[in-house]
């Protein structure tokens, strides 16, 4: 229930302030949101609610000042030279495919730059899968959800895990850094 009415500003972008406020339950452990009856951006005189921090400190790279070896993949061309890079070159590396819209994603990020900076060692390639260009190779390496995480040493794919299991994670890194 909580995460359908974090929703809901975004689902229904037209309802009122006080409509919302007067259909909306009343629930004391939930922080309250702020509802934007308008599409457009807010104005930058205006603080971010609270509810939801800026996607630009949740998508952040770095972990809280620690070195991180994540790298955010620009454009399709890119993805495909430095996965070409890492499977010619046999080099260990972890590609991240996660969207901005999704939940669990935004959930495991923080975690990821945590491991990242861990093992420095080893880049974390961080995909967005709505990039354009991006979905007949996508298909290709058969990511059909995300999060996804490819691991690959000496320029295969040695595992993959699928959804925002942190545990896995960290077992798969942990082996990835022992195989080199």
């Amino acid at each position: 229930m909580a995460r359908r009415l974090c929703r809901l500003p975004r689902l229904f972008p037209l309802v009122s302030p006080a409509s919302a406020a007067a259909a909306a339950p009343k629930l004391h452990h939930l922080p309250p949101f702020a509802v934007n009856p308008s599409p457009a951006p807010p104005s930058s005189s205006a603080s971010p609610s609270p509810a939801f921090p800026p996607l630009s400190r949740l998508f952040s790279s770095s972990a809280g000042g620690s070195s991180s070896s994540m790298v955010v993949v620009g454009s399709a061309d890119s993805f495909a030279s430095i996965l070409s890079k890492v499977q010619d070159e046999k080099l260990p590396a972890v590609f991240y495919y996660t969207a901005v819209w999704c939940g669990p994603c935004r959930a495991i990020a923080p975690f990821i730059s945590k491991l990242s900076g861990q093992y420095p060692s080893i880049p974390v390639y961080k995909v967005d899968i709505d990039m354009e260009g991006l979905g007949s190779k996508l298909g290709d390496l058969k990511v059909y959800s995300v999060p996804t995480f490819h691991f690959y040493h000496k320029g295969q794919k040695t595992n993959e895990i699928v959804g925002a299991d942190a545990k896995k994670l960290e077992v798969a890194m942990e082996s990835l850094h022992k195989q080199q």
